[in-house]
C-alpha cells in the first residue's frame, strides 16, 4: 500500500508532536477537518499493513499513538524498502529531478525520468517544467539535446549553491537518504570517513544536519569536478583569505590520490567546511578570528547599552556565539545563506529584544560587509533570549534529564534553556546530538529529544523552538506522568506575577514563602509560563516615585533626589546611588535618550533589589558631565533582565516627543505627569 504525501506529512507530524491538537493540524496544513480524517483512514490502513496500532483520539481530543510506531521511526528497515511505500508529490519529483541532473554520470532522457518515477509521459514532462521554474530563482535553466539529454545550463556558482541547497532539501524528504542510492547510486561511506577525520583534525562536533549532509555535498562537488564542470578562477571568493585556513589545509584529506584539482576549486571546499554549523569546537583559541571576536564583543557591548541589560559571564556567552557565528560569517560574507529558518516567526513572542538585537549587530555587519539575513538575526536574538532566562540551580533531589537536538548548537543552547524554564524542579545535564547520545554513558531519567529514539527512559518528543501552547502542554504531559500529586494545587507564579502588575514586590522570595504556607503548598517553586514578561512604564514608574523640582545645584544632586524614592520603599541599596554618579561622572553618551533626559543605571549587584523606576523633572535644567542640559533625570533600578525592556522603549518613546516632554515640564504634579506619561 503506498502512502500519499499528505499522509506522510501528518503522520510526520503527529510523531514528532504527538500532542498536537486536529485544530493546530488544520490550520498548519490549511486542511479542513474531513481532509484529516481522511488521511488518518489511509494512515491507519497502512499502519495496520506494517501490524502496528492505528492511531485513535482520547475524549479530550489528544491523539493516542502506540510507542511501537515512534519505534517503527526511529529504527532503520534492513530491507531499505520504505521508499517504495512512498510516492513523491509534483514538487518533490521536480526536486529529485535536478538532483539527478546535478550528479548524473550519463545523459538523461525523457524515458529515464518516466521510469525512474514510474510516472506517465506527460506527468514527466509536467515534472522537466516543474523542475525548471524551480531553477530559475537561481538565474538557471534546463535545456535538452540529443547527444546529451537533459542537463542544468548556467553560471556554475549559482549551479553549486543550488546543489547545497538540493541536497538538504532531499534529505529532508521521507527517507529522503535512499533517493541518492536510487537515483544516483551514491554510496558516501567513504566521505563519511574522511568527514570523521577532518572532524578530528580540526577539533571540532558537527551537528547532525551537517555531519548527515556534507559527505553528499561533497561527493557532488567531486562528481562535477570530474565532468569538467569547474568553477572560474574568480567566482567572488576571497581567495587570500580562505586559503590561510586550518579548513583549507584540511581539504587535502577529501582529494582522491595523485588528483590536481584547481586553486578555486580548493576553496570552495573550503567554504564548504567553514560555513557547516558546529556543536563544539576551541574557537577562541583561533587568533585569526580575533576580528570576530571583537565585532561580537562589541556587539554585546552595544546591546548592553542599548538595553540597559548587564550580560554575566560574557566569556562564555562568547564562545557560544563565535561557535555559530564563524559559519554564520562566511554564508553571509559570500551570500550563501541560503533559506530562512522557522525560527522567525517566533520572533514575536520577543519583539522587544529583538528590536534591541537588530539596534546592536552594527559591528557585525561592519566587520562582514553585509546585511544581516533575517534569519541569522532571529537566532542570535533568541540565543541572548535563552541566556537572559535565568534561574538558580539546586542539583539535589532533581530528576536529571538530557535534550537531543539534532540542530545547531545555537537552537540547541535555546532548547535547553527553555526546557530548564519550563522545569525548574529538573537538572538538565547535557545538550547532545544524536551521536553524542548513542554514546553516552551518563545516568539519566528523563529524554527530551527533537527525534524519536529508543531509551530505557521515558522520552518526550519536542520541537526546537515551542510555542507558549507547547510550552504548556509539555509541562501538563511530563507533570502528570512523574508526580501528578505535587503539582494540582494554585499556580503560585500566576498569583506572583498578578501582584506584581498591581504593587512593587520588593523581596519576592519572602512572599513566595508566605503565600506557600498560607496555601500549604509543598514545593517552593513553579515553573514560569516560558516566555519574557515585558512590563511598561504602568508597571516600572508609579505616580509617587515622580517628582519635580525648580533648581538642583548639580547634576550629582540630581542622581541622589531622584533616587530617593527607590532608597525610601527598598528598591535600591545607597550604595547604588553613588555608584551611579561615579559612572556617570565621564564623556559617555548611552545613560542619555533624546535631548533633555537622563538614565542612569548599573549592574544588579552593585544594589538593585527589585524592578522600579524613578523620574524627577526640573524646570531648570542641569549640566551632566558630558555637557548635555538634562530636565529629566530617570534613574533605573533592573533587578530582572527581561521585563523592562517595554518600559524602555516607552520611555525613549517619551524623551523623543518634544510636545509631551514640554508639557511635562508645564506640569507641577507628579499624578497629573504620570497620565501624560502613560497617554490618558
Amino acid at each position: 500500500m503506498f502512502l500519499d504525501d499528505r499522509s506522510v506529512s501528518l503522520l510526520n507530524e503527529l510523531i514528532r508532536t504527538p500532542q498536537i491538537k486536529n485544530k493546530e493540524l488544520e490550520g498548519k496544513y490549511k486542511l479542513s477537518r474531513r481532509q484529516i480524517s481522511y488521511s488518518l483512514e489511509k494512515i491507519n490502513q497502512w499502519l495496520k499493513t506494517k501490524n502496528l496500532t492505528p492511531i485513535t483520539k482520547s475524549r479530550n481530543g489528544n491523539f493516542i499513538i502506540d510507542k511501537k510506531i515512534f519505534e517503527h521511526f526511529s529504527v532503520p528497515h534492513p530491507t531499505g524498502n520504505q521508499l517504495e511505500e512512498y510516492i513523491p508529490t509534483e514538487k518533490e519529483r521536480a526536486l529529485l529531478i535536478i538532483l539527478y541532473l546535478l550528479g548524473k554520470r550519463e545523459e538523461v532522457s525523457l524515458f529515464h525520468i518516466i521510469d525512474l518515477f514510474n510516472v506517465s509521459k506527460n506527468t514527466g514532462i509536467s515534472d522537466i517544467k516543474e523542475a525548471s521554474d524551480h531553477i530559475k530563482n537561481y538565474s538557471l535553466s534546463i535545456s535538452y539535446s540529443r547527444a546529451d539529454g537533459y542537463k542544468i545550463i548556467g553560471d556554475e556558482f549559482q549551479i553549486r549553491k543550488l546543489l547545497i541547497i538540493v541536497v538538504k532539501s532531499v534529505l529532508n524528504l521521507f527517507n529522503g537518504h535512499q533517493y541518492f542510492e536510487k537515483i544516483l547510486q551514491l554510496d558516501i561511506s567513504p566521505m563519511t570517513k574522511k568527514v570523521n577525520s577532518i572532524e578530528t583534525s580540526l577539533n571540532i562536533h558537527l551537528t547532525d544536519e551537517s555531519y548527515e549532509s556534507l559527505p553528499y555535498i561533497l561527493e557532488l562537488i567531486f562528481t562535477r569536478i570530474e565532468q569538467g564542470h569547474l568553477l572560474n578562477a574568480d567566482f567572488h571568493i576571497g581567495l587570500r583569505e580562505l586559503a590561510d585556513t586550518e579548513e583549507y589545509l584540511v581539504t587535502e584529506l577529501l582529494l582522491k590520490e595523485d588528483m590536481d584539482l584547481p586553486k578555486s576549486e580548493r576553496i570552495w571546499l573550503t567554504l564548504q567546511l567553514l560555513t557547516s554549523n558546529v556543536r563544539s569546537s576551541d574557537i577562541l583559541t583561533d587568533e585569526r578570528l580575533n576580528e570576530l571576536k571583537i565585532a561580537i564583543l562589541d556587539m554585546l557591548e552595544l546591546f548592553e547599552k542599548k538595553s540597559c541589560i548587564f550580560i554575566h559571564d560574557k566569556k562564555d556567552i562568547l564562545n557560544k556565539l563565535m561557535v555559530h557565528m564563524k559559519p554564520a560569517y562566511y554564508r553571509i560574507k559570500y551570500h550563501l545563506t541560503l533559506k530562512e529558518h522557522s525560527s522567525f516567526k517566533l520572533i514575536e513572542e520577543y519583539m522587544e529584544l529583538h528590536e534591541m538585537v537588530s539596534a546592536s549587530i552594527v559591528p557585525l555587519e561592519k566587520l562582514i560587509g553585509e546585511k544581516f539575513p533575517k534569519d541569522e538575526l532571529a537566532f542570535i536574538t533568541m540565543f541572548l533570549a535563552g541566556q537572559l532566562i535565568k534561574q538558580g540551580e539546586d542539583l539535589h533531589k532533581k530528576k536529571r534529564a538530557v535534550v537531543i537536538c539534532t540542530n545547531g548548537l545555537t537552537v540547541s543552547k535555546i532548547m535547553q534553556q527553555t526546557l530548564k524554564e519550563i522545569f525548574p524542579e529538573f537538572y538538565f545535564a547535557e545538550s547532545l546530538s544524536l551521536r553524542q547520545f548513542q554514546m553516552y554513558q551518563q545516568d539519566y531519567e528523563i529524554v527530551f529529544s527533537t527525534i524519536p529514539i529508543q531509551s530505557s527512559q521515558p522520552v518526550y518528543l519536542i520541537n526546537p523552538l515551542m510555542t507558549l501552547h507547547e510550552k504548556e502542554w509539555l509541562r501538563k504531559q511530563v507533570i502528570a506522568t512523574i508526580d501528578k500529586k505535587s503539582y494540582e494545587n494554585i499556580k503560585m507564579t500566576q498569583l506572583i506575577e498578578t501582584i506584581k502588575q498591581n504593587a512593587i514586590v520588593t523581596d519576592e522570595t519572602a512572599l513566595i514563602t508566605s503565600l506557600s504556607s498560607l496555601f500549604q503548598e509543598n514545593q517552593k517553586r513553579e515553573v514560569k509560563d516560558g516566555h519574557i514578561h515585558s512590563y511598561g512604564l504602568r508597571q516600572f514608574l508609579p505616580s509617587d516615585f515622580i517628582q519635580y523640582k525648580d533648581n538642583v545645584e548639580n547634576w550629582k544632586e540630581a542622581i541622589k533626589i531622584a533616587c530617593e524614592p527607590l532608597v525610601k520603599h527598598n528598591i535600591i541599596r545607597a550604595a547604588y546611588v553613588t555608584t551611579l554618579i561615579e559612572e556617570n561622572d565621564h564623556q559617555h553618551i548611552y545613560s542619555f535618550l533624546g535631548k533633555s533626559m537622563a538614565i542612569p543605571h548599573a549592574a544588579t549587584e552593585k544594589g538593585v533589589l527589585a524592578d522600579a523606576f524613578a523620574m524627577l523633572i526640573l524646570k531648570n535644567p542641569v549640566e551632566f558631565a558630558n555637557g548635555q542640559k538634562i530636565s529629566v533625570v530617570t534613574p533605573l533600578a533592573i533587578f530582572n533582565p527581561n521585563r523592562h525592556l517595554k518600559a524602555l522603549f516607552q520611555l525613549a518613546d517619551l524623551a523623543e516627543d518634544d510636545v509631551k516632554m514640554s508639557k511635562l515640564l508645564d506640569l507641577k504634579e507628579a499624578a497629573d505627569a504620570w497620565l501624560i506619561i502613560n497617554g490618558s
